[in-house]
């Protein structure tokens, strides 16, 4: 393995660690994945990242209900988007830049689809748990954090979180590798 593979893997590793930890501490997949992601690429300190960050609490367990995408895919298609830089002016000029943004996402909702079986949250829990959770209620909330991150149940949606960061990294990496600012 030489440098470059070595260094890009590494990345992969620190954002997975960091996917997993952040879930941990927020309980919270949407926002765990997008930190995850925008920390290891080196823009968790942008105020326009820690302003984003607020809208991905509402992705968190498929939209807080269950019923829509997986939220730590929500919050990495966040990370992949944001990491394309286009503007409101750019897609007026270009629609077709949304297909750049499309490809990615696609590539990342595969590997999703085909690990987990789905990316739709309640299924995801199922194929975890045999149940879905409704975050809107708060004994199944309760329910859910006291079953997510216990040892016995394998950490599924931690483990998840933080896989699913490290696919977001390796994605941004390979479209847009101008995005990591590398440490000074």
């Amino acid at each position: 393995m030489n440098k470059r593979e070595s260094d890009r893997e590494a990345l992969l590793v620190e954002a997975s660690r960091r996917g997993e930890q952040y879930f941990a501490e927020l309980h919270a997949c949407a926002p765990a994945a997008f930190a995850a992601v925008m920390d290891t690429l080196g823009h968790g300190e942008d105020p326009t990242v820690q302003e984003i960050w607020k809208a991905s609490i509402g992705l968190t367990g498929g939209t807080c209900m269950s019923i829509g995408t997986c939220g730590a895919v929500g919050g990495a298609v966040m990370a992949l988007g944001l990491s394309f830089g286009f503007t409101r002016e750019d897609l007026q000029t270009d629609p077709t830049k949304t297909l750049q943004v499309a490809a990615a996402v696609a590539e990342l909702g595969k590997r999703v689809q085909e690990r987990h079986g789905h990316i739709q949250c309640q299924e995801i829990q199922f194929a975890h748990w045999g149940k879905a959770f409704r975050f809107t209620n708060p004994d199944a909330l309760a329910e859910f954090r006291a079953l997510s991150l216990h040892e016995g149940s394998g950490f599924k949606c931690q483990k998840l979180t933080g896989t699913v960061s490290s696919w977001a990294v390796e994605c941004i990496l390979r479209h847009n590798p101008g995005f990591f600012r590398k440490e000074s």
